[in-house]
């Protein structure tokens, strides 16, 4: 298919997969206002549906020949990456909140990613060791996001509750118990995929601490001791709500600014 016509095909996909992911959203919530807290097939499909149209179009744009990993596309790839996730937790737990938060930033995402002009050179081959460290990457970094969602959802269902406020979309929430289990278990799951990032990272990167690498190493680095420090600190000595989400806030910044920052002055602002 020539790439002219690919591309218009793969902005029809992105279109339909935003159009599901924001059906899916506002379903999810108008079900929670009802107290249907399952979660039904008409909510199932059209969000899978989304993620292999979304799934799509990220393989389709990174196979072609000018293909590029620039800001809007590592964004897609990123939020892609949470939806699916979100979607395997939620079959598991009555925890569709995530649904509802995720699945439109998805959606922006991925509008964005395929609709506006690259912002990067067309990618060489990549080494497999590499791949695996930036795979790793995006996957421990989506996994902190989600965790910092679920953490700040934590934070205000502890708010309201300790006020006594249990009228309105709180009387939905599933227990609190579950919530902040959840948290923990998004960060500790981060916690060991950014280990295996940066160990392939030191193990394949020639030079980690070159000038162009170097604030997203430290960064990263520092990171990862503030994640540890939480997941050691949770399981020894308890730490709940307050302690963890100003951790994992402050890792999940740090993380951002070294990624996404770096890529975002010298794409956008830069270039």
């Amino acid at each position: 298919m020539p790439e002219s016509n690919m591309s218009q095909f793969l902005a029809v996909m992105a279109t339909g997969a935003a159009a599901l992911y924001l059906y899916t959203a506002v379903s999810q919530l108008l079900r929670l206002e009802k107290r249907e807290e399952s979660l039904s097939k008409a909510i199932l499909i059209p969000a899978l549906l989304a993620l292999v149209m979304h799934g799509f179009v990220i393989y389709a744009g990174s196979s072609s020949l000018s293909a590029s990993v620039g800001f809007y596309k590592v964004a897609s790839i990123t939020f892609w990456l949470m939806g699916l996730l979100s979607v395997l937790i939620v079959i598991a737990r009555p925890l569709q909140t995530l649904l509802i938060a995720i699945f439109p930033l998805a959606a922006i995402s991925l509008l964005v990613a395929t609709l506006t002009p690259e912002t990067s050179r067309p990618m060489t081959e990549t080494p497999r060791g590499l791949l695996l460290h930036i795979s790793t990457s995006i996957i421990a970094y989506a996994l902190f996001g989600l965790a910092m969602l679920q953490g700040l959802l934590v934070l205000q269902q502890s708010r309201l509750l300790r006020q006594h406020k249990t009228r309105g979309l709180i009387r939905r929430l599933p227990p609190l118990d579950a919530t902040e289990q959840l948290m923990f278990e998004l960060i500790a799951t981060g916690t060991i995929i950014l280990s295996v990032s940066i160990f392939a990272g030191v193990y394949y990167v020639q030079d980690l601490f070159a000038q162009h690498l170097i604030h997203k190493t430290v960064l990263t680095i520092i990171a990862w001791i503030v994640y540890s420090i939480l997941t050691v600190g949770h399981a020894r000595h308890g730490w709940r709500v307050n302690t963890a989400v100003m951790l994992c806030g402050s890792g999940f910044a740090l993380l951002t600014l070294g990624f996404y920052g770096s890529k975002l002055v010298l794409e956008l602002v830069l270039n």
